[in-house]
């Protein structure tokens, strides 16, 4: 069976969950081959015949009647991944951990030009439903941080480094 993967948006701090309680309840939603990697929101899953937007809309609607938290959820399947990890113009350039993919829920309407000089040192690439980046030296000190792509696009993200989408392109094979 196919996998994909689920990308909680905000999961930590407040909001963070124990795995074995997450699994447990997105098992007891339906899902079935429910696996957790960190502690971060990413669940692979058995893709079955459901449409992404529907499994996206019942692991939240799962998560926010468990354990009260409201959290916006994008699915990929593993061919998705695999895409966007090639399409990724930094991996290999930079520490895995410096190199991100931002997955968006969808793609900007209309498509909004970002100037590449704005995140100064750090570089990033718009590209269909991804943002890829390259943080030159930190994540945390740069500008590009998800919220910032968010507010200029206009859509929702949830960003990964290139390590733990190398694990979820694994997982979800």
């Amino acid at each position: 069976m196919a996998k994909s993967v689920a990308l909680i948006r905000g999961m930590g701090g407040p909001t963070a969950l124990r795995m074995a309680d997450l699994r447990s309840a997105l098992e007891d939603a339906g899902l079935t081959g429910v696996v957790t990697l960190q502690v971060a929101g990413n669940i692979v899953f058995d893709h079955d015949d459901r449409s992404a937007s529907t499994c996206a809309a019942l692991i939240r609607r799962t998560v926010h009647q468990r354990f009260g938290h409201d959290l916006p959820v994008i699915v990929r399947s593993h061919q998705e991944l695999v895409e966007a990890e090639r399409r990724n113009p930094f991996v290999g350039t930079q520490e895995s951990r410096l190199v991100m993919s931002v997955f968006l829920e969808e793609i900007p309407h209309p498509p909004i030009p970002l100037d590449p000089a704005a995140g100064g040192p750090d570089q990033f690439v718009v590209d269909g439903t991804e943002v890829f980046v390259r943080y030159a030296e930190a994540v945390g000190g740069s500008r590009l941080q998800t919220a910032w792509f968010e507010k200029r696009l206009g859509v929702l993200g949830t960003a990964r480094n290139a390590n733990t989408i190398a694990k979820l392109v694994h997982l979800t094979a």
